[in-house]
């Protein structure tokens, strides 16, 4: 009896305390920000001591049922792990402890933290971005991302070429797709405002970049814009910069003056046998003027230097009208400038629990480096969120733009017409042009005076809207609309004009509207959760819808009274006129599922899975499948060290597409034919009009293939991710091989075949393989001073591994292999070898070379036949590169910072063309202006000379493809030195402001390269635009 009172009393208390318990239980909310605002989202919350926990969703927001009271441990990595007292409502603020680690990364439709990537994927600073003079913000980026390749070619108004991981594709797009806000923006790149950029990440491998599907081959770009964020007041921002542009002497082509134009001239025809009085009379020259310019030029006949004097043919006139005067122009000089543009933007921001918004403004006005250029461009971006409930929740971004620019491609003509020809005639209005056997070069001065009106006007409206539904915790539905919508519009004008032999006599315009439309909805299903507090899973769900619409239209008439851009109109035509017009589109329809899995911050997982339907492909090959899965694992949750922050490994396979061919593609195409070209016509006269024009017949230009299929990229990549001494020193490092099969190809065919056969195909293969390095340094020390410094290195290789037999000759190859038996890269280039010159008459003989000449290229006999022909060609050039790398190098003093980014190519072999005009007097254009290298060419008195002798004739074929003109195009560049100052607190503070910073940056200031190169600059090996240096002047102000 005792015994059952003691276990009676036992139970009741037992249930007395529980009951104490129970009253003392609660369920603690709250969210948990970092120190920006921003919601930390995967946060672990931990009951201490016990296995009570949960983490916190994408809000940020979490939910535990505890003691109150109970003492709880936040942690995240890249945070500091802190303790807190359980209560009904709790806001935490974490503080960062590592900041690569922390970040939070847009990987598609997504986010990840950067330390739970399993994936290659870069993540770019945008300071760069942000001070760049550069309308295009993808060109501040060259050399900055491992992988990422990023060529410009000095083009006023060009944007950047973009390669991801070297080769994509033969024919089809190579460019990366960008997705801005989680839209695809298919054009207008540099319509953004770099001040709203707030980060970019590159997808590199196919693991990271699958979820994208069949745009994704090339990698993705996806850039997220700026929000507001949570503050005690509006934030205010506003940035000013003042760039100046200009040519130096390093970056400009070294031309001949008229002295060194006449010397090349008699020179070529001395050696030639030709009277050089009487040849150079064909230019409008006189070699023998009673006063003049002085000239020397060894004749070969007489071995022995022959003195002349240079002046106009006619009194000192070049034209037989004698308006021209003789004269030595610079024409580089002459069109182009020092160029400013002035770059504006201004923020306003505030967020509140509910309500996040942001106004944008950005104007740019840039007078362009080329005389009579200018390009301005006006942003406005307002992003806008709402949180009506703890269920739902709205948004917008959208951004308008205004692009007016006036372009002019007058350099090929600055740098190939002569120097003795003048602007402008005597009567100081009419613009100069060529005379008697010159090419017919426009006059580039008058190219750019007659195209200032010819300005594009350019709207680009892009965004979103979206939808945002929690109905429980962690699941988020989200529907977004976005649109991509550009309209363009241009009236050019061609004037009339007399420049002695060239001359236009028909007035003429070009009336031009183009419209882009691009929409996509998509909609995803987002679920966070986990299991046990140990396994935690992010699936992701979504389908998504893209329509494109492509409309062209063009009225071009000729022959106008009056002369002005108010008149020239096609209703004032007198003349001819005609329409042209196209309207094409696709559509893409998706449907796509992603898995993410984290154990404990350990393992690490994800599986993805795209479906792409795409019109652009024939009926039995329309859809696709692109898998991809990757796994990480993090080796310091084991290890545990103090030292060591973060190493994983990472591990991942996929399969990309690419679609990037035409819309008709697949299609049998065919045009009108009315019987005016009887070559290819296939109009008939069934009347016997005896006319010649017959009704319209078609022809066939493309044979249609359904059988046409997607190109298809299977990747395999390798990673390390490593953080030491509390991210002190950290880097990357990845191996990667990409096979890409299906290459989609319009190769050329033969006339045999009749019509129409021209055709879209499946064909070749390629492999890509190479190594990402990226290794750096930080460290802030008690007396100020911080230093930066971060580096990358990308090597790559390129193989094309099939080709199908009937296209084999459209690529490189000899007479014995084509390019897949040689094992070469892409690009490869086939031609003969160059073993010096002719010396003399003897070498010549017995050379076999047909038509070779003494001071000639001697072209090496290969196979020993006594014979010079295709049978001697070889693999002459690899346009891979030994690696490319990069140097970040960032200094700070208290309020002073200094950085300077250099970037580089090791080992990689360019053909130069610029060779043609700099070495040759006749291969192209004789009588054009040339490079003055050919003042130190190859005579019996110079025979040190590697540059060939002058000729007024190319007889021996010396343009043939050669290691002549194969040179190593390496070099080190300093892209950017930047000098800045941050105003201290205490004087700005009594301005209202919060912050100041002002600069002075540098572009591409200092080129290092090879000894043997043998051009200006080893970015531009033909004769094209020269790549301008720019000094910048800026301010950043923060309200």
């Amino acid at each position: 009896m005792e015994s059952l009172r003691k276990i009676i009393s036992s139970a009741v208390l037992l249930m007395f305390c529980s009951l104490i318990y129970a009253q003392n239980k609660v369920t603690v909310s709250g969210t948990i920000v970092d120190e920006t605002g921003s919601p930390v989202v995967g946060a672990t919350i931990m009951e201490k001591g016990t296995a009570n926990g949960t983490v916190s969703d994408i809000d940020g927001n979490f939910s535990l049922s505890t003691n109150e009271g109970a003492p709880l441990t936040i942690s995240y990595i890249g945070y500091s792990t802190i303790e807190a007292k359980a209560a009904a409502k709790m806001n935490i603020q974490l503080k960062q402890e590592a900041n690569e680690l922390n970040e939070v990364i847009v990987t598609g439709y997504t986010t990840q933290r950067k330390a739970d990537l399993t994936g290659a994927v870069s993540v770019v600073k945008t300071d760069a971005v942000k001070t760049s003079p550069d309308a295009d913000p993808m060109k501040a980026l060259q050399g900055r991302v491992a992988g990422m390749t990023i060529t410009d070619t000095g083009s006023p108004s060009s944007t950047a070429t973009i390669r991801i991981r070297g080769i994509g594709s033969f024919n089809s797009s190579q460019d990366p797709l960008f997705i801005v806000d989680g839209v695809p923006m298919t054009n207008g790149i540099n319509t953004l405002n770099s001040n709203d950029i707030e980060s970019m990440q590159v997808l590199k491998d196919a693991a990271s970049a699958s979820i994208y599907g069949s745009r994704a081959a090339n990698g993705v770009i996806i850039i997220t814009t700026k929000q507001g964020k949570k503050a005690d007041k509006i934030k205010v921002d506003f940035t000013a910069n003042l760039t100046a542009q200009f040519y130096t002497k390093q970056s400009k082509m070294k031309l001949l003056d008229t002295k060194g134009y006449a010397t090349a001239m008699a020179q070529a025809a001395l050696n030639d046998g030709i009277d050089p009085v009487a040849y150079a009379s064909n230019y409008g020259l006189n070699l023998n003027a009673a006063e003049g310019v002085g000239i020397r030029v060894w004749n070969p006949t007489t071995n022995q230097y022959v003195n002349y004097t240079i002046n106009g043919l006619y009194g000192g006139f070049i034209n037989t009208k004698r308006t021209m005067m003789f004269s030595d122009t610079d024409w580089v000089r002459e069109i182009s400038r020092t160029g400013f543009s002035r770059n504006y933007s201004v923020s306003i921001s505030s967020a509140t629990d509910k309500l996040t918004s942001m106004l944008s403004l950005g104007y740019k006005k840039n007078d362009g480096i080329l005389k009579y250029t200018n390009f301005s461009s006006i942003q406005a971006r307002m992003n806008n969120s709402y949180r009506l409930n703890n269920i739902l929740k709205v948004g917008e971004n959208f951004t308008i733009s205004y692009n007016k620019q006036v372009d002019g491609a007058p350099m090929e003509n600055a740098l190939k017409i002569s120097p003795i020809v003048p602007v402008y005639e005597k009567n100081g209005v009419t613009f100069g042009g060529p005379v008697g056997g010159m090419s017919d070069r426009q006059n580039p001065m008058r190219e750019l005076y007659h195209n200032k009106d010819n300005h594009l006007d350019y709207w680009h409206v892009f965004g979103n809207m979206y939808v945002d539904i929690t109905p429980v915790k962690g699941l988020l539905f989200r529907s977004n609309f976005g649109v991509d919508y550009t309209t363009s519009f241009i009236n050019a004008l061609t004037h009339t004009f007399a420049s002695d032999v060239v001359n236009n006599n028909t007035a003429r315009t070009d009336l031009g509207q183009t419209n882009n439309t691009n929409y996509t909805w998509s909609n995803t299903l987002n679920y966070l959760f986990d299991i046990k507090n140990a396994h935690h899973f992010n699936v992701l769900l979504g389908s998504e819808i893209n329509k494109q619409t492509y409309l062209d239209f063009h009225a071009i008439s000729e022959g106008y009274a009056l002369e002005s851009v108010e008149y020239m109109y096609p209703n004032a035509a007198t003349g001819t006129a005609r329409n042209t017009g196209a309207m094409v589109g696709y559509r893409l329809a998706s449907f796509f599922g992603k898995v993410d899995y984290n154990y404990n911050d350990l393992l690490l997982a994800s599986f993805t899975l795209r479906h792409d339907g795409s019109s652009r492909f024939g009926k039995n090959n329309r859809w696709g499948n692109f898998p991809a899965a990757s796994l990480g694992f993090r080796i310091s949750q084991l290890l545990k060290k103090d030292w060591l922050d973060d190493l994983k490994f990472r591990l991942s396979w996929g399969k990309t597409g690419n679609q990037g061919i035409d819309n008709n593609a697949h299609y049998g195409l065919y045009v009108a034919d009315y019987g005016l070209e009887r070559t290819t016509s296939t109009a008939y006269d069934l009347n016997l009009a005896g006319s010649g024009t017959f009704p319209s017949g078609y022809r066939a230009i493309q044979t249609a293939n359904e059988n046409l299929k997607w190109e298809t990229t299977t990747q395999y990549n390798i990673g390390i991710d490593y953080s030491l001494f509390r991210s002190s020193l950290y880097g990357t490092a990845d191996f990667y091989i990409k096979n890409i099969t299906d290459m989609l190809i319009n190769p050329g065919y033969l006339a045999a075949k009749g019509e129409g056969g021209s055709q879209w195909q499946n064909g070749p293969s390629l492999r890509d393989w190479g190594m990402e390095l990226t290794l750096g340094y930080r460290k802030n020390f008690s007396n100020g001073l911080g230093i930066d410094i971060n580096s990358n290195i990308d090597l790559f290789r390129n193989r094309v591994t099939s080709l199908p037999k009937t296209t084999t000759g459209a690529y490189a190859h000899t007479s014995k292999q084509n390019i897949v038996e040689a094992k070469k890269p892409y690009g490869s280039i086939v031609g003969y070898v160059v073993d010096g010159l002719f010396q003399n008459h003897m070498e010549v003989y017995a050379s076999g070379q047909p038509n070779a000449r003494v001071g000639g290229l001697k072209y090496a006999d290969l196979n020993g036949d006594g014979r010079i022909n295709q049978d001697d060609q070889t693999w002459i050039m690899n346009p891979v590169p030994a690696f490319s790398y990069g140097l970040n190098v960032a200094v700070s003093y208290k309020n002073f910072d200094l950085s300077m980014f250099w970037q580089g190519v090791a080992d990689q072999d360019i053909y130069n063309n610029q060779k043609f005009q700099t070495d040759f007097w006749s291969i192209t254009d004789a009588g054009s202006n040339k490079g003055n290298r050919m003042l130190n060419a190859w005579t019996s008195d110079n025979t040190d000379s590697s540059i060939p002798a002058l000729t007024t004739n190319n007889t021996a074929d010396e343009g043939r493809v050669s290691t002549y003109y194969v040179e190593n195009g390496s070099y080190l560049k300093l892209r950017t030195l930047q000098l800045g100052y941050n105003v201290p607190e205490k004087f700005i503070s009594k301005l209202k402001m919060s912050s100041l910073r002002a600069y002075i940056s540098g572009q591409n200031l200092l080129t290092l390269k090879s000894s043997s190169l043998t051009c200006s600059d080893p970015e531009n090996p033909s004769w094209a635009y020269p790549l301008a240096t720019s000094i910048s002047f800026g301010l950043q102000v923060g309200f």
